[in-house]
């Protein structure tokens, strides 16, 4: 239980670095979009079986999908800083 509410902390801090940075890369932007809905699916699943859990696997899968978006908000990051204009 203390895993998923660090979890939901994460996920608002995260969510809030989305809010505050735009992705431009239209590619990037999507990628980023089917990560959220990846954690959304995979939060889904977990609240509907709580009993099994999933060993901790689907937990694991939602950090990773969150590290992905930080990962793709660092990539458009570094586009835009080194684009030729």
């Amino acid at each position: 239980m203390n895993k998923l509410i660090l979890i939901g902390s994460l996920s608002i801090l995260l969510t809030s670095v989305a809010y505050t940075y735009d992705i431009r890369h239209p590619n990037l932007k999507d990628a980023y979009s089917l990560a959220g809905q990846a954690i959304t699916h995979v939060h889904e699943a977990y609240d509907a079986n709580k009993a099994v859990g999933f060993g901790g696997h689907a937990e694991k899968a939602m950090d990773l999908f969150k590290q992905a978006q930080a990962e793709l908000v660092q990539a458009d990051q570094y586009n835009e800083a080194h684009q030729k204009k």
